[in-house]
């Protein structure tokens, strides 16, 4: 953090200042006050600064035996984010430790208490330990004694870091587009001119009245009031026209109660009385109703409006797929009156779900990076990414490892049955050309031993009639029997599987093995 003594705050402007109103200003009106200089302080606004100066000094020691290190008052720039600004009450000597103090205010006082703080001040706690890098700020509100004193700790967080230089950014692009506007002054309704007094004498019929001119004027004043609203000098009669046709009402009444104390019955008094009642009673409700339909429509207009930058400027962000937001501008607008007020909570709600995107936008961008450098050559079991990209990162990476994980060992079963499969078609040829060439060769009585019959004899009924064509031929003396070899039917199979073997190994070259040769003489010594 880039230091310097401390001044004044109040003599400070930057865009990018630590400290601040404890209520930020509308987006507007900040970004007019950019745009021009910074008036000078009233009386009563001095007197307001020279005393917190006064209580933040005389609590300073109170902090320093909480904290345990001396504090030193500073004013900072950041060396990472040259644009920001903090005006630090208190910073101790390793700049680890920071300390910041608001003149003594109850309901403040119980937020300490509570451990919870308006957003306005965690924003400047955390634009104060961003610039100076300290891991936490005492956050304090006294008068400069111990006995209205209360105090918590503010810790560094670095996911408010992120929404705070976010939120400069995109105030800054938005300072860029701002065209300074003359500031309009919303203008005073002007009521008609007042009628004048209705004046009645009666005994039994009516002595003295002015009411032919009264009701002419009268006539007159409703007929000439304006109910095309356009302009807010419109709005503003038109709310003071309601109030005093309201009143003219209100006086009609009390003039005919007044008459009627003075006589039973003045028919064209009354129903003089009652026809511009009515009248006024009709245009009244008349402007009202156009008054709350038109603050309705410039209502709608000005979300409608702000909806519609938003998506539009929602449209032309670099985003693998749209970012998640929670623009809420008609929650933004409750509660304010005038168009000026409306304007200003719908402009600060888009910019905040700007910020939101923004942020929404770069992490699914991140995710979508990190699913690309980690799948490798497996892109193609990652299909749904769309999807997976509005993941967190960590459930992104272990999905990734597992489903690579999973698709390796499903092809290795692949393989490893497809190698199974080639080894069972080239054990079955073998056995099969081993039956030829045993069928080829001389033929010999082989009895098979079963496990359920010892000396269940294999079927020799053609080596037998083999053998009696051939004693047909020759005598008797000279007819050799054939041997026999008795062996279990295991032995048997063993000899078969053997001898596929030593045919698989022929086949492969191991006569051209270096060891074979001494092999064949071992075999042939023994």
């Amino acid at each position: 953090m880039a230091c310097s003594a401390c001044q004044p705050l109040h003599r400070q402007r930057s865009p990018g200042n630590g400290r601040g109103q404890q209520v930020p200003e509308p987006r507007r009106a900040a970004q007019a006050e950019v745009h021009r200089r910074n008036p000078e302080a009233s009386t009563a606004q001095q007197h307001l600064f020279d005393k917190g100066h006064a209580a933040e000094a005389a609590a300073r020691p109170i902090a320093e035996g909480v904290i345990g290190e001396e504090l030193y008052p500073v004013t900072g720039t950041s060396e990472d984010h040259p644009h920001l600004l903090a005006s630090l009450d208190g910073c101790t000597l390793l700049e680890d430790v920071l300390f910041e103090h608001k003149l003594w205010n109850e309901d403040l006082a119980a937020a300490v208490r509570a451990e919870d703080l308006p957003e306005a001040y965690k924003v400047q706690m955390d634009q104060q330990l961003l610039v100076s890098g300290a891991e936490k700020c005492l956050f304090m509100v006294s008068d400069g004694t111990e006995e209205r004193c209360v105090w918590c700790w503010y810790h560094a967080d670095e996911d408010r870091f992120k929404r705070l230089l976010a939120g400069w950014e995109q105030f800054r692009q938005d300072l860029a587009d701002y065209q300074p506007t003359d500031e309009v002054v919303r203008p005073a309704g002007e009521a008609p001119e007042a009628l004048p007094a209705l004046r009645i004498e009666l005994t039994g019929d009516v002595q003295a009245s002015n009411l032919p001119d009264f009701k002419a004027g009268a006539l007159r004043m409703i007929e000439g009031i304006k109910t095309k609203l356009v302009t807010d000098k419109d709005f503003a009669d038109a709310e003071s026209t309601v109030k005093f046709l309201q009143k003219g009402e209100k006086q009609l009444e009390a003039s005919k109660q007044a008459a009627l104390e003075q006589t039973a019955s003045i028919a064209d008094l009354f129903s003089t009385i009652d026809e511009l009642r009515e009248k006024m009673r009709a245009k009244r409700l008349e402007l009202d109703k156009l008054v709350k339909a038109e603050k309705t429509n410039r209502r709608n207009e000005i979300q409608r409006q702000a909806e519609q930058n938003f998506q539009a400027w929602l449209g032309s962000l670099t985003s693998p797929v749209p970012p998640a937001h929670t623009l809420d501008v008609a929650g933004a607008m409750k509660g304010k009156k005038t168009i000026a007020t409306l304007q200003s909570a719908a402009d600060d709600e888009v910019a905040r779900a700007k910020v939101e995107a923004q942020q929404e936008a770069k992490r699914l961008a991140d995710n979508k990076a990190l699913i690309e450098r980690e799948q490798g050559d497996y892109a193609f079991l990652f299909s749904d990414w769309r999807e997976l990209v509005q993941k967190d990162a960590e459930f992104i990476k272990l999905q990734v490892e597992n489903r690579i994980a999973h698709h390796k060992q499903e092809e290795q079963k692949k393989l490893d049955a497809e190698r199974e499969k080639i080894r069972q078609e080239e054990a079955e040829k073998a056995q099969a050309e081993a039956a030829r060439a045993q069928q080829s060769a001389e033929p010999t009585k082989v009895e098979v031993q079963s496990a359920e019959d010892p000396r269940w004899p294999i079927d020799t009924s053609r080596l037998n009639a083999a053998a009696d064509r051939g004693a047909a031929l020759k005598p008797a003396s000279q007819i050799a029997q054939p041997e026999t070899v008795t062996i279990s039917k295991k032995e048997y199979e063993q000899l078969l599987a053997d001898q596929v073997k030593l045919y698989a190994l022929l086949d492969a070259g191991v006569d051209n093995w270096t060891g074979y040769d001494d092999a064949m003489a071992s075999l042939k010594a023994a």
